[in-house]
């Protein structure tokens, strides 16, 4: 009689435990900061690489974007305010963490392609896997890492 006392009193201790040796790290998106200066000036924005379009609010005509850790010429997005159809060249430097802005303009957003951060080296399921754009609107669509494997509808699905 007292083994089962003893059994349903730890039965609950046991359930509600984590099994060992299970201790994934959560996922998280790797975070840029990127600053963007016009003359003298200059201001930062920083958000996670996640692939959404972050509005940078504000009005600085910009005539170079930096950072310090991200390929930003081929990795994101950059929405310009118009200015009477005028063409706007981005020039990334060697190793693309950097880019002149020809024609300097305001810019009004920036969205980078979806990029693990940390240990993570792969995106979770219902992750976006496909990005379009980067190389000033030249660099075509390519998928990305999904841990599952398996990207679909833009997607990373599960595969069980």
């Amino acid at each position: 009689m007292q083994l089962s006392h003893l059994a349903l009193f730890t039965l609950p201790l046991i359930v509600a435990s984590k099994p060992l040796g299970n201790d994934q790290p959560s996922f998280f998106y790797k975070p840029l900061t990127l600053t963007f200066h016009g003359g003298p000036a200059s201001y930062s924005l920083s958000f996670p690489a996640d692939g959404n379009t972050y509005s940078t609010n504000n009005g600085l005509t910009i005539n170079r974007i930096s950072n310090t850790d991200f390929n930003i010429f081929y990795g994101c997005n950059f929405y310009f305010a118009d200015d009477g159809g005028k063409p706007v060249t981005t020039t990334p430097s060697a190793d693309g963490k950097e880019l002149q802005v020809g024609t300097p303009r305001v810019v009004t957003g920036v969205s980078c392609q979806p990029t693990p951060g940390g240990a993570n080296t792969c995106l979770p399921v219902y992750a976006s896997c496909e990005w379009c754009g980067g190389a000033n609107g030249q660099g075509g669509c390519h998928l990305l890492n999904c841990c599952s494997g398996y990207c679909a509808a833009t997607k990373c699905r599960p595969t069980s």
